[in-house]
């Protein structure tokens, strides 16, 4: 096994990322994809799609790797507490989870309004974002924001505070 299927499989095994469902695939990317802009970079690239950020890399490393990914014993492996840190966050999302939607479509939400936080460098995510999937709320978007200034600052990347619409 080489240094990247190590750290995927380590970084993998602590996310939870799943393959069997179309939601725990949406889920695996948008934790990934959460986790590279919490500042644990793995190497995958993302593109805007139907579902908000996309990784074509990841998803067929996940279909080729993960079966063996998830049977490997990494107990000779740690993640840094860094990266442990990081992976804790983004599954701690999972808790502020509006009761109006499922997980697979509150990590999209979460995805999505980073994604265009640093892409689009807007200021008016919520706009934007319901421009883009008129399936949320105002509120769903609030409690999206309020939950990604707790356990990632975007001003800390040297955006301006940005409005929540």
């Amino acid at each position: 096994m080489n240094n990247i299927d190590l750290a995927n499989g380590l970084v993998f095994q602590a996310l939870r990322v799943r393959k069997d469902t179309f939601d725990e695939r949406l889920i695996s990317q948008k934790k990934v994809f959460l986790l590279q802009e919490f500042g644990i970079n793995l190497g995958y690239s993302y593109n805007w799609y139907i579902r908000g950020p996309y990784s074509p890399d990841l998803i067929s490393y996940i279909y080729n790797k993960l079966d063996i990914l998830s049977n490997y014993d990494f107990s000779d492996y740690s993640l840094s507490e860094k990266a442990r840190e990081q992976v804790e966050k983004v599954n701690k999302l999972a808790d502020d989870c509006p009761k109006t939607l499922s997980q697979a479509s509150w990590y999209e939400l979460l995805a999505s309004l980073l994604y265009i936080a640093k892409k689009w460098k807007s200021e008016d995510l919520t706009s934007i974002l319901i421009k883009q999937k008129p399936q949320y709320t105002e509120e769903e978007c609030r409690a999206a924001i309020t939950a990604l200034k707790y356990y990632h600052e975007l001003t800390n990347r040297g955006q301006e505070p940005y409005k929540e619409g």
